[in-house]
């Protein structure tokens, strides 16, 4: 499996895809937080992952109407947000431009990446941050050139 479809799993994981169902994880909050913006705007929907060097793990969030987002990962991890990670934004469109529905699966409606590769894809992202021990607030602001 390459890595970028283990990161998604795990972002839609621990952004709580599928929350409620039998055997769903118990999802906590991480002290991480910040605000995304895209060309000067809130960026709305867009998923943000924070991938650790060693041990590897990855801990998501998707951003509110708003661009905010806070970080979080399935309860009882034992692997913590910490240290230099790489980061990536992605969010997912419909071909119409129009947002995915909650539960909606890109696939199922051929959604197509509305972010550049730079911030998108994990193998290209020029996005990282340094995550210090307690509460961080870490924002990003992407532009389209």
């Amino acid at each position: 499996m390459k890595l970028w479809h283990a990161v998604t799993v795990i972002c839609m994981v621990a952004c709580g895809c599928g929350k409620g169902g039998a055997g769903a994880p118990d999802i906590r909050q991480l002290p991480v937080k910040g605000t995304v913006t895209f060309d000067g705007q809130p960026l709305a929907g867009a998923d943000v992952v924070f991938m650790t060097g060693f041990p590897p793990a990855a801990f998501g969030a998707r951003t509110n109407d708003d661009g905010t987002y806070q970080l979080q990962t399935i309860a009882g991890r034992e692997a913590e947000c910490q240290g230099d990670c790489k980061v990536t934004i992605s969010r997912m469109i419909k071909p119409d431009g129009s947002p995915l529905a909650p539960g909606e699966a890109p696939a199922n409606v051929g959604a197509v990446e509305e972010l550049p590769a730079k911030y998108s894809q994990f193998e290209r992202t020029t996005l990282s941050a340094t995550v210090a021990g307690g509460e961080a607030t870490i924002d990003f602001a992407l532009t389209s050139k």
